[in-house]
């Protein structure tokens, strides 16, 4: 089964609990998409208007890899205009309340799945069934952990574990899935020469790196290490520590899971593997659908059933919650909040289930979902529980 095979395969809708009006503090755009993940989008909307990206507001990060639909605010004396191929802003009016995760309601998906086997249509419609009945594993998909290559070569738990210089060397060298043929030679050979700071600065070609370079060329004692991390843009950094959160989160998950499902099976991962069931019994579904799993951070919330698995889980990978308070590192911090453990899609009965024959790959099927889950649930984690044979 594949996804996402062209940008309108997979269409995702905002929802957002925010009155329009008249006139107010803040102005609402429309953000459409396609091509552009939302970071990049935000970078070069505020660039194009003079102005600086964080008095932009929105309340998620959307896929490159899909046409989407998403809200953002600004105040109100910032009037945008944008001129770019694949994003359109269009103003929607104005509102007491700025953009943020706290006003998402969820997101709306059009979703068509492609190179579907013909023999695997009655067993994709039974999983539609179970996962009706029986929600499914509210994972964070591979796309969260885009800074992230390998399990034990994580940015922020290097920062955690007071390795500045380590963390500083994946900042510069970890080759992402996007980067062209001469950004990895760049990362390689910075790679080959770390530590020779006077030989790496030319290579630098970020503002970051290059501020960087000229802390570490004064020394790299531990407290030039701490002002050099202190560099990094506050938006990279913040989404270092939530990918690192997000990971520890479903590790956290996984262990909850393997305590109540029985048969589990594994779905393959970028980083991990992810545990799933088909069905559950009465019981574990009780208990799951009310489970909550807080994110790791220096105070953990929660019963202590739960708050011992994530405790253990930072154990594991020799961690205490005491070590998220991080005094030094100013531009950015660890915030803990509860996730549903499973989660169960709405399903938009005016599109029903239908199979078709794949206009892009003869001989199969494709398969198109329209579907509203939770903020913050991914579509894509759905998609994979469908496709087990």
């Amino acid at each position: 089964m594949k996804i996402k095979v062209t940008p309108e395969d997979f269409i995702v809708r905002e929802l957002i609990n925010l009155k329009l009006k008249a006139d107010g503090p803040y102005r609402i755009y429309l953000l459409e998409k396609r091509h552009w993940n939302t970071i990049d989008a935000l970078l070069a909307i505020a660039r194009q208007n003079r102005m600086p990206m964080a008095k932009i507001g929105y309340g998620g990060r959307k896929d490159r890899h899909a046409v989407t639909y998403q809200y953002i605010s600004v105040p109100k004396k910032y009037d945008l205009s944008f001129n770019m191929s694949n994003v359109k802003l269009t103003f929607m009016g104005f509102a007491d309340d700025f953009v943020s995760a706290a006003v998402l309601k969820g997101n709306q998906f059009e979703i068509t799945a492609r190179k579907i086997p013909l023999h695997q249509k009655e067993s994709i419609l039974q999983r539609i069934h179970d996962i009706s009945s029986y929600g499914y594993p509210n994972y964070f998909d591979d796309q969260r952990f885009g800074s992230i290559m390998k399990s034990d070569e994580i940015l922020a738990e290097r920062i955690l574990r007071k390795h500045y210089k380590g963390a500083l060397k994946l900042y510069f060298t970890t080759i992402g899935p996007g980067d062209k043929k001469a950004e990895k030679q760049r990362k390689r050979k910075i790679e080959e020469l770390w530590g020779d700071w006077h030989a790496i600065a030319p290579l630098c070609k970020t503002k970051a790196e290059r501020d960087i370079i000229k802390i570490l060329l004064e020394g790299d004692s531990k407290s030039q290490l701490v002002k050099a991390i202190n560099v990094i843009p506050k938006e990279e950094l913040s989404m270092h520590f939530s990918a690192y959160q997000s990971f520890l989160w479903n590790l956290s998950l996984e262990q909850v899971l393997l305590k109540h499902i029985k048969k589990p099976f594994k779905i393959k991962g970028k980083i991990m593997d992810y545990a799933f069931y088909k069905t559950l019994d009465e019981g574990a579904l009780k208990k799951l659908k009310n489970t909550q799993i807080p994110t790791a951070a220096y105070k953990i919330p929660g019963n202590a059933e739960i708050s011992k698995i994530v405790r253990d889980i930072l154990s594991e990978r020799g961690l205490k919650p005491s070590d998220f308070n991080l005094t030094k590192i100013r531009k950015s911090f660890f915030k803990s909040f509860f996730r549903p453990a499973i989660v169960f899609p709405v399903w938009d009965h005016t599109v029903p289930v239908l199979f078709k024959e794949d206009d892009i790959y003869p001989g199969f099927l494709k398969l198109k979902l329209k579907f509203t889950l939770p903020s913050g649930s991914f579509a894509t984690m759905l998609i994979k529980g469908l496709d087990v044979t």
